[in-house]
């Protein structure tokens, strides 16, 4: 497997910031060794799964907390971890479009760059935490992109979250999702809140992705996460939750980006 991590200046952000790409290696054991260089090379384009880290993360966690790497490697799909500071991938209130960035500027130059598919069908994201409600915004806003989501411990209602944290004292950060965000109390129907994007999905005639989400039995959040799950389903919004033992750590984490990569997502099987 290839790593690398990409510094650049984004148009978007404007300012700097890091990406971490993993491409598979055409030089694998699975690969027969009849095959020249030309055909092991010429033209590759790999899936590619876009990676959202947690609250307080950056563009290596991904790959230095879980097995993504070896993952995609065997599956053979690249991986793009980027930088989202504390902004839930919001055009922030009070900040930068960080859901402008992921969406519009990053893909292309990820496809410029780096052999990554460009068709709707090799693209899928997914995320942790924060990065889980970053992933379904995206899925859910931008279905004509992306054919897939896994959702790992954190695609909920964000303003009951908000509630529950403050409910449980759990007050980290609430001036940056503030700033994200804006008021809680004008973020119902708007463009970050989960519940309105399914609903206005499933009453327009665009593409679905497949859905796929998840969160640990001991988890704090599990229920509102089940009351998500339920709702996609109350509106006919096809979706898989999956509720195996585990708490909000990167264990959780590695084992659901496993599941996903070879048994959820759609990926297509790359052949050498």
């Amino acid at each position: 497997m290839s790593i690398l991590q990409y510094r650049f200046r984004s148009r978007i952000l404007k300012m700097n910031t890091a990406i971490t790409v993993t491409i598979p290696e055409p030089s694998d054991h699975k690969t027969p060794p009849e095959r020249t260089l030309d055909e092991i090379y010429h033209g590759k384009k790999y899936p590619t799964i876009y990676l959202c880290h947690g609250g307080g993360g950056d563009n290596t966690l991904w790959t230095r907390n879980t097995r993504v790497e070896m993952y995609g490697n065997e599956k053979r799909v690249m991986t793009v971890s980027m930088d989202l500071e504390e902004s839930f991938c919001c055009d922030m209130k009070c900040g930068r479009k960080y859901f402008t960035y992921v969406t519009e500027e990053l893909p292309r130059l990820v496809q410029a760059l780096f052999p990554s598919s460009p068709a709707r069908e090799d693209n899928f994201v997914a995320g942790f935490s924060m990065g889980a409600h970053c992933a379904m915004k995206i899925a859910l806003r931008c279905p004509e992109k992306f054919a897939g989501v896994w959702a790992m411990s954190g695609a909920k209602d964000q303003v009951k979250m908000d509630q529950l944290a403050r409910k449980q004292g759990i007050m980290a950060s609430n001036d940056l999702i503030e700033a994200a965000f804006g008021p809680m109390d004008e973020v119902r129907g708007g463009e970050n809140d989960l519940p309105a994007l399914a609903k206005s999905l499933t009453e327009s005639d665009r593409p679905r992705p497949a859905i796929f989400h998840s969160c640990g039995r001991q988890d704090y959040g599990l229920e509102l996460c089940q009351e998500f799950a339920d709702y996609l389903t109350e509106l006919g919004l096809e979706n898989q939750f999956f509720t195996p033992d585990g708490i909000h750590d990167w264990y959780y984490a590695d084992r659901m980006i496993h599941k996903a990569i070879f048994e959820g997502l759609p990926i297509r099987e790359i052949d050498y």
